[in-house]
């Protein structure tokens, strides 16, 4: 890890880009037509509105993501994002979803990697951390995403860089999406004044 200077994407729901592009190319149809019929109005309604709701699940589906990188392991959720060091990282465990546990504070639970999606058999961090894992001929491997990231954690702390590994774990709220969001839902709001 420490060889590779940009955070790496371990989990992240691949289908929220398959609903918001689908909610979009729908929401783009409807607005041509409206357009192609002389309703302006309606039209332009009807692209604040596809962009409200793909915003929306874009905020829902597609953010929320667990990255790793030499320093240690952030958590975005549809809220906040939440930087965990390595030096900062007691345990992992999994119930639902994989729970990073800091040395102070609560557990931070990681939305974008509940077990049935853990059960898929991404082996990033595996591979990394050259887990033995025998695999059934009939079956895909089952990865142990908690005890590979105390792998990680453990060879990132080996490399000695206190610098990076080091430090308090921060909590961020996500104002800027949110925000956006927000002004997206007042401007729909307004725009049905345009129907």
């Amino acid at each position: 890890m420490s060889s590779s200077p940009s955070p790496m994407v371990i989990t992240t729901n691949r289908s929220g880009w398959v609903w918001a592009g689908l909610c979009g190319v729908i929401g783009l149809i409807a607005a041509y037509d409206c357009f192609a019929r002389g309703y302006v109005g309606l039209g332009l309604t009807v692209l604040v509105w596809t962009a409200l709701v793909a915003a929306f699940v874009a905020l829902v589906f597609v953010l929320p993501r667990l990255t790793v990188d030499a320093g240690g392991a952030t958590v975005r959720n549809v809220l906040s994002s939440v930087r965990v060091p390595w030096g900062q990282l007691k345990d992992t465990r999994t119930t639902m979803f994989i729970e990073l546990v800091p040395r102070s504070g609560e557990p931070v639970r990681v939305w974008a990697a509940p077990q049935s999606a853990m059960r898929r058999g991404r082996a990033t961090l595996r591979n990394r951390a050259q887990l033995d894992v025998e695999v059934p001929e009939d079956r895909s491997p089952r990865v142990d995403f908690a005890a590979s990231l105390l792998v990680e954690r453990d060879r990132a702390l080996a490399a000695g860089n206190n610098a990076q590994t080091g430090g308090p774990v921060t909590k961020t709220f996500l104002k800027r999406e949110w925000g956006l969001f927000g002004a997206l839902a007042v401007l729909a709001l307004v725009s049905l004044l345009l129907v």
